[in-house]
């Protein structure tokens, strides 16, 4: 009877191995589910049935597959490691760090456990214990690429930038770059006198907008630059006056002798927080809509503050930055201050949820690009909002910004700082902890308020 136990476990194994692959995460994690009942001691089982409900987003449920799997087989250095992953999602990073460490010790020789090491590391916030994590795991396999690309962010985090752009470059082979024709060879920097040089975008706006602030440098080099970005943000890369055409986002790219990716122009020109090129270096396109001017004036001398409380809903970590408009309103929503929503996309649905008929005026019906919403940022006084690209506009025009963080922000606002390098403009508020997002909104709160008293 064991041995048709056994046997059927490997077919169910098997059957479920390709509906994985196949994308079937449901159908596979049932199949495994009913292998258990006919082979409970069998660890192989419980920790793919767990791979099937972390692929499902079930992770507490997958926790218990993999504690139960490593009770059976406390020696099976993957199940160690997919613990780890899982509570790693759970956001149990000590524990996690525990889970790969074990994992370790059972195979040392492992690249994926030495990686998955550095991703646990990382998302506690130890981006140099992650560092050597990750060299351990490229000193292991040189051709461990997601293990560079990791590498490179965590770099990016300590303000390692020489080293970190190195890695950096390793989306090219990793798949997140978009599969394209590319124009001419990888530009490295050079002159390119009498010749044709294609930008080419990558990315959320956010990344257009921040690597904008190279196209100067890179027309000064050469002859003819074409600019390929998101249609959203053409009118402001015009008004710098670098392009000699730009190419909206989806259009044919013409024949070129080099191409660049635009954040790959940081490797090209900052090598350390010194060489970054200060804003503004945006201008807000002209001439303002006239309905955006009337609503702003409606102010009447309060203090004229933007907010934003979501980036792209499709960004797949959007939920770890992004915070329901009920806390903006609580935080902000403070005597001597109007406030106007700058936010764009499916989140403005929460105006209508708001308290007391709310005291926040929509200016999403006005703005039909970044170039408008460029200017009414120039607008306001203030912007505070979560991690996204408006940020970056704000920061790229040099007007006041106050960005509120969690726990695991972009590797742009680095560690601890209140202030930023790339946006001197900027000014941070971060959690003392994970899931701090209290303490945040009441830091900015405080400070919003004496800034009204100081102009009163």
């Amino acid at each position: 009877m064991a041995a048709a136990q056994s046997r059927r476990s490997i077919e169910a194994y098997r059957a479920a191995k390709e509906l994985y692959e196949a994308g079937k995460f449901a159908e596979a994690e049932a199949l495994l589910a009913a292998a258990i009942t006919e082979d409970r001691g069998n660890a192989d089982i419980r920790n793919a049935r767990g791979v099937m409900l972390a692929a499902l987003g079930r992770n507490l449920d997958a926790l218990w597959c993999y504690r139960d799997a490593v009770a059976l087989n406390p020696n099976n250095a993957g199940i160690w490691t997919n613990l780890g992953n899982c509570l790693t999602k759970l956001r149990y990073l000590k524990s996690a760090i525990e889970c790969h460490q074990r994992a370790i010790e059972l195979a040392p020789n492992d690249s994926l456990l030495r990686r998955n090491l550095g991703v646990s590391f990382a998302e506690a916030g130890q981006h140099g214990e992650a560092v050597i994590a990750y060299t351990r795991a490229l000193e292991i396999n040189p051709q461990h690429h997601n293990a560079r690309w990791d590498r490179a962010r965590s770099y990016l985090y300590l303000g390692n930038y020489r080293e970190g752009w190195k890695d950096y470059e390793i989306r090219r082979v990793t798949g997140q770059l978009p599969q394209r024709k590319r124009p001419g060879a990888p530009w490295d920097g050079r002159s390119y006198a009498g010749q044709r040089l294609v930008l080419l975008v990558e990315q959320g706006f956010g990344d257009t907008l921040w690597a904008a602030r190279y196209l100067p440098k890179v027309k000064a080099l050469g002859g003819e630059l074409l600019i390929e970005c998101q249609l959203e943000v053409a009118s402001l890369i015009e008004t710098m006056g670098v392009a000699d055409q730009i190419i909206p986002q989806g259009q044919p790219i013409p024949e070129a002798e080099f191409h660049c990716y635009f954040c790959s122009l940081p490797s090209l020109f900052t090598y350390d927080m010194h060489s970054i090129p200060s804003p503004p270096y945006l201008l807000t396109p002209k001439p303002y809509p006239k309905e955006l001017q009337d609503a702003i004036a409606t102010a009447s001398g309060r203090l004229k503050v933007g907010i934003v409380w979501s980036g792209s809903v499709t960004f797949k970590r959007n939920r770890d930055r992004a915070q329901p408009l009920l806390k903006f309103f609580k935080a902000f929503a403070v005597p001597g201050v109007q406030l106007f929503s700058l936010q764009k996309g499916p989140r403005t649905d929460e105006l209508a949820s708001l308290p007391r008929g709310s005291p926040i005026i929509d200016l999403a019906p006005y703005l039909n690009d970044f170039g408008d919403t460029a200017a009414a940022v120039g607008a306001l006084d203030l912007i505070i909002m979560t991690d996204s690209a408006v940020a970056h506009l704000a920061g790229a025009l040099g007007r006041p910004v106050w960005v509120l963080l969690g726990h695991v922000a972009h590797w742009l606002w680095l560690l601890d700082r209140t202030d930023n390098p790339w946006y001197p403009s900027v000014r941070l508020f971060r959690p003392r902890a994970d899931g701090d997002w209290d303490h945040v909104f009441d830091t900015a709160s405080v400070e919003l308020m004496r800034l009204v008293r100081r102009g009163s």
